[in-house]
């Protein structure tokens, strides 16, 4: 019996990548005081990285599973 290759499952459910544009930032700094990232433009202000960015639990599920509050994945709480 000869072994055939076997196309991993994955690829079946894989899109084609989004575009990926320039970043909209040019600087990176990190206040080791606050231990917060902040991200410059050219004009040397501020970028809003968090546009978009903020993830829930599944609706009625709570971080926990026990239906408890919807906590963002990614807040600083």
């Amino acid at each position: 019996m000869q072994d055939q290759p076997v196309r991993p499952w994955g690829l079946s459910r894989m899109t084609k990548p989004s575009p990926v544009g320039p970043p909209e930032y040019t600087t990176v700094e990190f206040d080791a005081a606050t231990q917060l990232t902040h991200f410059y433009d050219a004009k040397g202000e501020i970028v809003d990285m968090q546009r978009g960015t903020v993830t829930k639990s599944p609706k009625n599920q709570g971080n926990d599973g026990t239906g408890g509050p919807l906590v963002s994945d990614d807040s600083d709480d």
